[in-house]
C-alpha cells in the first residue's frame, strides 16, 4: 500500500511538473513567420528554434487536445508567454500587422515585382489583370491598364489579398487622395483644368512624366511648364523615362538606357511620337499633379540633368541645350 502511495505520489509530481510547463511563461522577443500548408509539427520545431516556446513537443500535445486550425501569417512575440499562449495567438490569427509600399515613380511592372518578391500575389497573375483594359472599365475608370491608379502609400495588407482585394485598396487611397482633382475637370469649373483644355486623365499621364522627371519637388511646376510649351509649339516631348516604359512593357529594359534604345516602336516612346503617351508611366504624387495644373510660365523648351545631378539646367535655345549637354553628359 506504502509503495502504491509513493507511486501515485511520484506520477502526480510529474504530472504537474509537466503541467506547470504548460503555464510557464518566459521573456519572448521574436517574429515567426508561420508559412501556408506548414504542420503543426513544423511549426513546433520553427517556435523552438526561434526560441518562442521551450519544447515543441508540449505545443504539439496541446494542438493534438485543442485540435484548432493554426493560422498563416507573420506573428510578433514581445513579452511573456506561455505555451498555451503562443497557441492561442497562432490560432486565432493574431498576426502582425503586415504593410505594402508603392513608392512614388513606381510603375505596374514595380509593384508586381515587389507584390511577388514579398509573398502577396504572383506576379504575372497581377501584370494580367492591370493591363486588361476590361478590368479597368469594369472600376469604370478611363485608360487601357490601371496604370496611374494606384498611388504611392503604405497599405495594410492581410494574408488572404488577391488581386482584386489589392486593387480595391489601391484604388480607395486613389479616390480619396484624388477625386477632388477629378470632379473640378469634370465640371468645367476649375480654371486650371479649363484654360489647359485638360482632361483629369492627361493630367495624370503629365503628372506621372513628371514624377519620373523631377529631382527635386521646387522643380516640378518649371519642368510642367516645358511641356506645356513644347506641346503648344507641336514638338515631340522626348522624355527619357517614356522610353524607358516602353522598353518594360517590352521586356527589353537592361537598367540602362542607350541611344539605340530612342528608336523603339511604341506609342509611349516621346522621341518618336507627338502628343501625351497613351497613360501614364507611373505612380504619382499631389505635388506633381498640382505642378501640372499650376506650371511655371517661362520661355524654356529644353532640360538637361547637370553634372552634379542635383539640379536640371533649363534652356530657351536648342544650341544652348546642346552646350548645355556637353558640359554636363561627360
Amino acid at each position: 500500500m506504502k509503495r502504491l502511495i509513493i507511486a501515485i505520489s511520484l506520477i502526480s509530481l510529474i504530472f504537474l511538473e509537466l503541467l506547470s510547463l504548460f503555464f510557464y511563461k518566459k521573456d519572448v522577443n521574436a517574429e515567426v513567420n508561420i508559412e501556408k500548408g506548414l504542420k503543426t509539427v513544423e511549426i513546433a520545431q520553427k517556435l523552438e528554434d526561434e526560441n518562442v516556446i521551450l519544447n515543441k513537443y508540449l505545443f504539439v500535445i496541446l494542438a493534438l487536445i485543442k485540435n484548432q486550425t493554426l493560422k498563416s501569417g507573420l506573428y510578433e512575440f514581445k513579452g511573456k508567454y506561455s505555451v498555451i499562449d503562443v497557441y492561442e495567438k497562432i490560432a486565432k490569427g493574431e498576426v502582425k500587422q503586415k504593410y505594402f509600399t508603392i513608392i512614388p515613380g513606381e510603375d505596374l511592372i514595380d509593384i508586381a515585382n515587389k507584390l511577388e518578391k514579398e509573398g502577396i500575389v504572383k506576379k504575372e497573375k497581377f501584370l494580367k489583370y492591370v493591363f486588361d483594359e476590361k478590368n479597368v472599365r469594369k472600376y469604370g475608370l478611363v485608360g487601357s491598364s490601371f496604370e496611374g491608379y494606384f498611388p504611392p502609400e503604405s497599405y495594410a495588407i492581410s494574408e488572404k489579398e488577391t488581386v482584386e482585394t489589392l486593387i480595391k485598396k489601391f484604388l480607395k487611397v486613389f479616390e480619396k487622395r484624388y477625386l477632388p482633382y477629378k470632379q473640378k475637370a469634370e465640371s468645367k469649373d476649375y480654371s486650371a483644368f479649363y484654360k489647359k483644355n485638360l482632361s483629369f486623365y492627361e493630367a495624370m499621364i503629365i503628372a506621372s512624366m513628371i514624377e519620373k522627371e523631377a529631382y527635386y519637388e521646387e522643380e516640378k511646376p518649371i519642368i510642367a511648364g516645358v511641356i506645356f510649351n513644347r506641346l503648344k509649339s507641336d514638338m515631340r516631348l522626348q522624355i527619357d523615362p517614356t522610353v524607358i516604359y516602353a522598353l518594360k512593357l517590352a521586356n527589353k529594359w537592361d537598367g540602362k538606357l542607350n541611344k539605340s534604345d530612342m528608336v523603339i516602336d511604341s506609342p509611349f516612346n516621346t522621341y518618336k511620337v507627338k502628343g501625351l503617351p497613351p497613360t501614364p508611366i507611373c505612380s504619382f504624387t499631389i505635388s506633381s499633379l498640382e505642378a501640372v495644373l499650376n506650371p511655371t510660365k517661362s520661355n524654356y523648351y529644353y532640360y538637361v540633368l547637370s553634372k552634379d545631378r542635383k539640379r536640371h539646367i533649363f534652356s530657351e535655345e536648342y544650341e544652348t541645350h546642346l552646350k548645355n549637354i556637353k558640359e554636363n553628359l561627360k
